[in-house]
């Protein structure tokens, strides 16, 4: 007799659009969709099956866990599932920092209604050891990247800064966004047809009141960029730096997709963020912005650094591609703990290596 799949039912905030399986349909490219086909690949290669969780009775034995991805007080005041689950098959993934989903930091309400839970979050780790610790999803797969594919590419034909991001507004004091702000118009003001921005909700609107009183216009913008993870690699390996600011430049652990996504694409990172970034990538690799007392001082060390200067970050940049650290930090080494964590069967030897296209973000409207 066959033994029964292991089903792993989820729910990542999903609406009506995604309930039914459909969030994992090959048409759909939108927000997390492209992220969750490969979450369920990667988990069929380990023996059992993802389906969103509407789809299945929590009391069936085969339904070994149902898994949420970043729960919230928001989104809990409508969940119909969570509360029909049995408690000993709920897990929960954190992956947004505390300033984008304050509910599951600053109080353990949420939390506590999960027997397994996953986060980078050191402070959480620390104070919950029962807790199993995961890295952010790192955007492009920097396994793709590991022999850098963008060496015709000479310093001198390159752009010079870049800078891709979302204009966001946020209420929480650590959030970087207004620091995002500043930098970008004094570039935008200072080193015209020499920086571009990327990204969304630029030249426009961030909250109510500025439509009353006015928002800043950049004339470095220059929209979104097609492609997903993959696309932005290949236009940030046009430039010799992008900026590289956090969403949340004070949460131990949360080193975001943004550092990788420059290192995939040999662009020397000018990085704001958690202190303790150096402990997870080499500090040598990325220009740190606490260096710089003001934007200025920071353009004078762009505009003056030679061909020899750069390429020692991405000499720095190529050994930590090369080496064995990175492949802790991946989207697919996330997968990886999830499933080792819930106790799948451990993956076949020859199950081969997934399509880098499909190990992207899947975050959904991701604070970037």
């Amino acid at each position: 007799m066959s033994q029964t799949r292991q089903i792993i039912a989820l729910n990542y905030m999903f609406s009506a659009e995604d309930y039914g399986n459909r969030i994992f349909a090959p048409e759909r490219t939108d927000g997390k969709a492209p992220g969750m086909r490969a979450f369920r690949e990667y988990i069929r290669r380990r023996g059992a099956e993802v389906v969103t969780l509407d789809t299945v009775d929590f009391n069936d034995p085969a339904v070994s866990h149902v898994l949420y991805f970043d729960h919230s007080w928001r989104f809990a005041r409508t969940d119909p599932f969570l509360r029909r689950v049995p408690r000993a098959k709920r897990a929960l993934v954190i992956m947004e920092p505390a300033n984008a989903n304050p509910s599951l930091y600053y109080t353990s309400l949420l939390r506590r209604q999960f027997t397994t839970v996953f986060t980078y979050d050191q402070d959480l780790l620390r104070r919950h050891p029962e807790y199993t610790k995961i890295n952010v999803f790192s955007g492009a797969d920097p396994m793709a990247y590991r022999s850098n594919p963008f060496q015709h590419l000479a310093f001198e034909n390159k752009k010079l800064l870049i800078a891709v991001s979302s204009n966001r507004w946020s209420y929480m004091p650590q959030s970087s966004f207004n620091l995002r702000r500043k930098l970008y118009r004094h570039f935008d003001r200072t080193m015209p047809g020499q920086f571009d921005l990327y990204g969304g909700g630029w030249n426009a609107p961030c909250i109510g009141y500025e439509r009353w009183l006015g928002y800043p216009v950049f004339a470095a913008f220059r929209g979104g960029i097609p492609g997903g993870g993959d696309g932005k690699v290949r236009t940030m390996s046009t430039y010799r730096f992008a900026f590289c600011i956090e969403s949340n430049a004070t949460q131990p652990g949360y080193v975001s997709e943004k550092i990788f996504d420059c290192f995939c694409a040999r662009c020397v990172p000018i990085y704001y963020g958690w202190r303790g970034a150096g402990t997870l990538v080499p500090r040598d690799a990325f220009i740190d912005l606490r260096d710089f007392r003001r934007p200025a001082d920071l353009e004078a060390y762009l505009r003056n650094m030679d061909a020899a200067q750069h390429a020692r970050y991405v000499q720095a940049i190529d050994r930590f591609m090369a080496g064995d650290a990175i492949r802790g930090l991946t989207t697919e080494n996330v997968f990886r703990i999830i499933a080792d964590r819930l106790g799948l069967p451990a993956e076949p030897r020859d199950a081969g290596v997934p399509n880098p296209e499909n190990l992207v973000n899947p975050v959904k409207n991701a604070i970037c």
